[in-house]
């Protein structure tokens, strides 16, 4: 008897794994590699309605470009395990707003 899988299930554990496999490489990645990276969970986030977790990888895409925030990627990747959970689709304003704050507060902003 064959096992079927569920897809939301095998993309949020594909989600989660680049979050984590992006967490364990961090000490050893060039800048552009973590760009990449985080490039790569937000079209994967986008393309399957994980709205939480793409916006919190497009604001972490955007202040490692930027110019740093090494030391605040961490802090972004758990927040973005976290929102893996959340509920997918399209994110209500005042919910981006929520998980950006999230992440302001665990870096004590």
């Amino acid at each position: 008897m064959a096992i079927q899988t569920d897809p939301f299930q095998d993309i949020q554990s594909r989600i989660s794994g680049q979050i984590g496999a992006l967490a364990e490489a961090l000490p050893h990645c060039a800048l552009g590699q973590i760009v990449q990276g985080i490039d790569d969970i937000r079209c994967l986030a986008r393309d399957h309605g994980f709205g939480a977790v793409e916006t919190l990888a497009s604001r972490l895409e955007s202040a490692v470009a930027g110019g740093g925030y090494r030391a605040a990627i961490l802090t972004y990747l758990d927040a973005m395990s976290d929102a893996v959970a959340a509920p997918r689709g399209p994110l209500p304003s005042g919910a981006q707003e929520a998980w950006l704050a999230s992440v302001a507060m665990r870096l004590g902003h």
